[in-house]
């Protein structure tokens, strides 16, 4: 049986994560009607692979010439998808997430019988601009907020309020894009179905390298949001949690002297407007940039 989903997965040298986590998508008891994979410019052998798979049916992939991130990645494969076909939904994947069989068909019988437009499978309510968890015990709920990965989105949402905005490149994309698709009058929902195992391979920990240019983005990214929906209980959180980063940093972090100076300068680049790739996650160097 095969559903009008189009199933999108991002990756970036991640192999033989993104082996595991294709075959859980093949094994779906609904299986989506198109595998669209993007690939981020990676250098340890996944386009190799992903060349081997240009014959099998209703599985596309998309070689990005550099790597855009994960929310210039997500854009440019909707907007492939969007001209493939007319399908009824896009569900969104990373590459270090494992879903169980029934996790499309969940998220399909649920969206179907509610008034939501993205259903996602963890997200949050938004309240005073800081996040708040959602009830536990209610498996299908409203929430402000829902992660994009494992999310599904009707395709006449996308139509209307447009792919997700490929100038976060990575962090908060998910989250501007659900106040878009509010503005839109669309309806986000969290399925709290425990269908998906997170390995977090982005990056955990306190002070660790990912957290550092990650810091970067989250600081910049927000400002973006808070530019673009400008509320003043928004910003006075904003404001609030930069310094509570920044004095934890200065205090406890081994690096902080680079923690530091790299969120500091998240909140220029924000200020300023400035959008995609300005800091390489590989090398921490930053690019010039123009306002």
């Amino acid at each position: 049986m095969s559903e009008n989903v189009c199933a999108v997965i991002v990756t970036w040298n991640r192999l033989e994560t993104l082996k595991t986590a294709l075959a859980h998508i093949l094994a779906q008891t609904v299986k989506p009607a198109m595998i669209l994979i993007a690939d981020n410019n990676s250098t340890d052998g996944t386009r190799e692979f992903l060349t081997t798979l240009k014959d099998q049916p209703n599985m596309g992939c998309l070689y990005l010439d550099t790597n855009v991130g994960s929310a210039g990645a997500i854009a440019s494969a909707m907007k492939l998808g969007l001209g493939l076909a007319d399908y009824d939904y896009f569900w969104i994947l990373d590459d270090d997430t494992f879903y169980d069989k029934n996790a499309l068909r969940e998220l399909i019988d649920n969206i179907r019988n509610s008034p939501f437009d993205l259903l996602g499978l963890h997200g949050a309510l938004i309240r005073f601009g800081k996040k708040r968890p959602l009830d536990p015990a209610s498996k299908l709920q409203a929430a402000d907020y829902a992660l994009i990965d494992g999310a599904l989105i009707k395709t006449a949402a996308i139509r209307q309020a447009g792919v997700v905005d490929e100038k976060f490149f990575m962090m908060c994309d998910d989250h501007e894009y659900c106040m878009r698709l509010k503005k839109h009058g669309f309806r986000i929902g969290v399925l709290q179905s425990g269908t998906d195992n997170r390995l977090y391979l982005g990056g955990q920990g306190r002070f660790t390298r990912a957290t550092l240019w990650r810091g970067y983005y989250s600081s910049r990214n927000h400002l973006l949001i808070i530019r673009q929906y400008f509320s003043l209980v928004n910003l006075m959180g904003y404001v609030f949690l930069q310094v509570k980063l920044i004095t934890a940093a200065a205090l406890l972090a081994p690096d902080r002297f680079q923690r530091v100076k790299f969120r500091l300068v998240g909140i220029w680049h924000g200020i300023r407007g400035i959008g995609g790739k300005t800091l390489d996650p590989g090398t921490l160097k930053f690019r010039s940039v123009k306002q």
